[in-house]
C-alpha cells in the first residue's frame, strides 16, 4: 500500500489560483487567506458575497467582505489565494464509500480520487476493523492524504463467507457479540448487509443504543419498512419496500402500493432516518448505454473498465425496461421524501460495480438527484448538510463558516443553476491545506496495482 507516501504539498499554479504562492513547502497548517470568491451557503440556498476567508491551523478563523481590509499582520508565510469569479463550496460527504485496497485498486486510489473532486468525507464501509480505525487515525494526524473518515468495521450479514471485509452472524446473539467487540475498536457505524431479518437488525441496534455508534442497514431479507421500524440510522439503497425481497428488488418497487410508499416516506420522515438511494448506482442497469459512455470510466484500470462495460453488453431488452420503469419509481419516492422534509445524503456504492468511480461519482449522484426532480440546491445539500447531519455533525462541518475546520473547494460556473458545475474544480482545501485536483488525479492513477493478484 502507498500509506507511506509522503504528503501532497500545496501547490503554485498562477494559471489557476491568480495568484503566486510562495515557492517553498509550507507547514501543514500554514496560514490560509483566499479573497474574490463567492460563498456558496447550502443552508439558505443561496450565493453570499465575495469574501475574504481567513484560514489557521486548519479552521476558518475568520470571513469578512472584500470591502473590509483584510486582517493585518498576517505571517510572512500565509499562502495567499486570490479565487476571483469563482464559487466555494463546502466539502461534499461520500455516505457509502468503498476505501479498502482491492486485487487491483490500492486504499489511496479511493482517498486521492474522492479528494480530486471536491470530497472531503468518507463514511466507509466493508473494511477490517482495526486497519479502518487505524487509517481513520492516520487520515485525522495527516499520516496519510485522506479524507476524513467516518468508518465502520467488517459488515454484518448472514450466510457470508467469513472474511476480512464481512462477518457472517447466524443469529442475533453473534451478532450483537461482534457489535460489541466493533464498539469497543472504536468504531463509528456498525454496518448490516442484506441477508440480515429484522429480528437480528433490532438486535444491532438495541446494543448500540446509548452509545455514539449508529447502525445502517441495507434492505433485502429486511424490507425498508423493517429496517426504520427496527431503529437503523440510514437505510442504504433503495430495495424492497414492505415486505422481504422474494423477488427482485426492481419488479418489487414496482408491485409496491402507493400507500405503501407514502407511509415508509411518512416513517422515515418522522423517525429522521437518513436515506442514502445511491441513484447513480441504479443507472448501470437500468441505463447501460449512458454508463458505457461515462468519460469518467477513464479512470478506472483497463481491466476492470472492459469487465465493466461487458457486464452492461449482457443486459437484456426485456430487463432494461423493468429496471427503468423501477428508477422512475424510487426517483419520485426520493424527489417527495424531499420535499416532504426528508434526509437524503449522497453515496456511491462503487464496490456493487465498479461505478460510479469514488469522487467522480458524488457527482453522478448529485445530476442522478437533479434527474429525479430535485433542483440543483437539493443535491447540494444531500452531499454537503445532510451528510454532516447524519454523522452528527451539523454544529461542525457541512458549511463555511468561522470556526468550522476549513474542508471545501472552489469551482468555476453557476453551480445553483448547473449541478455539473461542481465538477469544475480549481482548488481544494482539505483541513486548511491545498492540493491541485489534477495532481490528485495523477497520484490516483499511480495507486492503480500494476499486477492484480
Amino acid at each position: 500500500m502507498i500509506g507511506s507516501m509522503r504528503r501532497l504539498i500545496p501547490f503554485a499554479c498562477v494559471a489557476v489560483l491568480g495568484a503566486a504562492v510562495l515557492a517553498q513547502t509550507p507547514a501543514p497548517h500554514a496560514t490560509l487567506l483566499i479573497t474574490g470568491a463567492r460563498i456558496l451557503d447550502v443552508g439558505t440556498g443561496a450565493y453570499l458575497p465575495a469574501s475574504a476567508v481567513l484560514i489557521e491551523n486548519g479552521r476558518i478563523t475568520s470571513i469578512t467582505s472584500i470591502t473590509t481590509r483584510p486582517p493585518a499582520n498576517l505571517p510572512d508565510t500565509t499562502i495567499r489565494l486570490k479565487l476571483d469569479g469563482q464559487t466555494l463550496i463546502p466539502g461534499l460527504t461520500d455516505a457509502h464509500a468503498t476505501a479498502a485496497p482491492l486485487n487491483d485498486l490500492d486504499a489511496d486510489y479511493f482517498y486521492l480520487m474522492g479528494l480530486a473532486h471536491g470530497v472531503t468525507t468518507y463514511r466507509v464501509f466493508n473494511v477490517r476493523t482495526a486497519w479502518g480505525v487505524a487509517q481513520r487515525r492516520r487520515a485525522e494526524t495527516g499520516d496519510i492524504v485522506a479524507p476524513q473518515l467516518w468508518t465502520t468495521g467488517r459488515g454484518i450479514d448472514q450466510a457470508a463467507s467469513p472474511d476480512r471485509w464481512l462477518f457472517d452472524a447466524p443469529n442475533a446473539a453473534a451478532a450483537t457479540t461482534e457489535v460489541a467487540r466493533q464498539m469497543a475498536s472504536h468504531v463509528d457505524w456498525v454496518a448490516g448487509y442484506d441477508h440480515l431479518p429484522p429480528e437480528v437488525y433490532r438486535a444491532i441496534a438495541v446494543a448500540a443504543r446509548g452509545s455514539a455508534v449508529r447502525v445502517s442497514g441495507q434492505p433485502g431479507a429486511s424490507s425498508m419498512t423493517e429496517l426504520a421500524a427496527a431503529g437503523v440510522q440510514s437505510i442504504d439503497t433503495l430495495g424492497c419496500v414492505v415486505q422481504p425481497c422474494r423477488a427482485a428488488a426492481d419488479e418489487a418497487w414496482l408491485a409496491a402500493a402507493p400507500k405503501d410508499l407514502t407511509d415508509l416516506n411518512t416513517r422515515l420522515v418522522r423517525d429522521r432516518v437518513t436515506l442514502v438511494p445511491m441513484l447513480a448506482a441504479a443507472l448501470v442497469q437500468a441505463f447501460p448505454d449512458e454508463v458505457a459512455k461515462d468519460d469518467s470510466l477513464a479512470l478506472l484500470p483497463e481491466a476492470r473498465r472492459a469487465a465493466l462495460v461487458a457486464e452492461l453488453d449482457k443486459l437484456v431488452q426485456a430487463d432494461l425496461k423493468v429496471a427503468r420503469l423501477a428508477w422512475t419509481s424510487r426517483a419520485a419516492f426520493v424527489k417527495r421524501l424531499v420535499r416532504r422534509g426528508g434526509r437524503v445524503a449522497t453515496g456511491t456504492g462503487f464496490d456493487l460495480h465498479g461505478y460510479p468511480l469514488p469522487g467522480i461519482g458524488i457527482h453522478r449522484e448529485m445530476a442522478a438527484l437533479v434527474r429525479a426532480g430535485l433542483p440543483p440546491v437539493d443535491a447540494i445539500r444531500a452531499a454537503t448538510l445532510n451528510g454532516a447531519q447524519m454523522l452528527g455533525r451539523v454544529k461542525d462541518a457541512g458549511r463555511i463558516r468561522s470556526g468550522l475546520e476549513a474542508n471545501l473547494f472552489a469551482v468555476q460556473g453557476d453551480p445553483l443553476k448547473k449541478v455539473g458545475d461542481l465538477a469544475r474544480i480549481t482548488t481544494v482545501i482539505r483541513a486548511g491545506e491545498v492540493f491541485d485536483p489534477k495532481d490528485l488525479l495523477a497520484r490516483a492513477q499511480r495507486a492503480m496495482v500494476s499486477h492484480p493478484k
